[in-house]
């Protein structure tokens, strides 16, 4: 067989690309123009861009106790199964000085999440007790109520700075979460750019009542805060979630008996930057902050957190999501009717321990027609 020489291959390829340079202009004469409208150009775009390119600058943001570190370990193991492990959102893992980060709990904490946690210690002056607070009456509320120095720290801390953590000052999306929690579903798709997709801002599984008795007066000094500072509030604020009585809250007349006692708890929470770094819940917390109640009662995290979002969010910027086999410790929760959920409906699966937190909060006001499992 005769090999043709270098020459006459170049010859060939010139005459075969001149042929489909000829083929494809006649094509273009006879076939008609396709014209492509904004909406297809749009879809195909979005069909190519890779998911993971457009994941939202979000972290999960959970502090541990230096005597939960086991159970810390087993909740990164089931929030991985459930669904980090395809979402790849980075941890920030909050502790304070006393807990020992050993070089063991480091590994097994770098195996479990793939590299994606960071371990970042709560400044002193976000944790530690102010100075200027009365000692004496914090004892004494000690000995009276109750719950540690280091729990009045945490529901301060969550109040008014987790998102001012260096660690976290980054992000826009702040997904806090427990180590004492489950999830029962797969989650097979992403909280966060639902929440995004819904125009929510604030994101929640469960609402319930609260206890009066351990913060006494949080509802006075709301409602006083309200009174003193009304250019503060967002139009359209969904302020009859937290209170019966509206119009007596803004005069700064409210208290305990006017307070619905609804509570979005935040051991589940989605939230994003803005929500707290606003003008309206910044003033908010350095308000209750000089009052001391923090430590002087035991103001929690929870009804300071709702109270805020009542004041700065409309109703539809709220997202409840029901479709997550979500529980905290041995709370009742809702098992969702779904095959990928590890649980069928009976004893606190079927929500009986929890039994008012749906109908409670239709009642206070809570739009639920922006629902985060739709």
């Amino acid at each position: 067989m005769t090999v043709p020489s270098p020459s006459t291959r170049l010859r060939y390829s010139l005459y075969i690309g001149f042929a489909l340079f000829f083929a494809s202009v006649t094509l273009s004469f006879l076939l008609p123009t396709r014209r492509w409208s904004s909406s297809s150009i749009a879809f195909l775009q979005e069909a190519v861009v890779d998911e993971a390119d457009i994941r939202p600058n979000a972290a999960i943001v959970i502090m541990i106790s230096p005597r939960r570190l086991t159970e810390t370990l087993m909740a990164l193991k089931n929030i991985e199964d459930r669904f980090n492990r395809r979402l790849k959102y980075p941890y920030v893992l909050l502790t304070d000085s006393a807990t020992n980060i050993s070089d063991e709990l480091s590994e097994k904490v770098r195996c479990i999440t793939e590299g994606r946690a960071t371990i970042a210690h709560l400044p002193e002056e976000m944790w530690a007790v102010p100075d200027w607070l009365d000692q004496e009456r914090i004892r004494h509320s000690l000995d009276s109520i109750g719950f540690s120095l280091a729990y009045r720290s945490m529901c301060r801390f969550y109040s008014g700075f987790f998102w001012r953590h260096p660690a976290l000052i980054s992000y826009d999306w702040l997904w806090r979460l427990d180590t004492d929690i489950t999830f029962h579903c797969d989650v097979q798709y992403d909280p966060i750019r639902r929440m995004i997709k819904s125009g929510a801002l604030y994101g929640f599984v469960q609402v319930s009542g609260d206890a009066i008795g351990v913060q006494e007066s949080l509802a006075r000094n709301v409602s006083q805060f309200l009174h003193s500072r009304p250019e503060l509030l967002v139009p359209d604020a969904n302020l009859a979630f937290s209170w019966k009585n509206v119009s007596k809250a803004l005069q700064g007349q409210a208290d305990n008996d006017d307070w619905t006692v609804s509570v979005m708890y935040n051991n589940f929470e989605i939230s994003h930057r803005s929500v707290w770094s606003s003008p309206t819940y910044q003033a908010f917390f350095e308000y209750l902050d000089q009052q001391g109640g923090f430590f002087y009662e035991r103001w929690g995290d929870a009804p300071v957190h709702s109270y805020g979002v009542s004041m700065v969010l409309k109703k539809d910027q709220a997202i409840q999501f029901s479709d997550l086999g979500y529980q905290h410790k041995d709370w009742g929760y809702e098992c969702p009717s779904q095959p990928q959920c590890a649980c069928v409906k009976e004893g606190p699966s079927a929500g009986k321990r929890f039994p008012v937190f749906i109908r409670q909060a239709k009642r206070m006001n809570i739009d639920f027609n922006n629902r985060g499992d739709r």
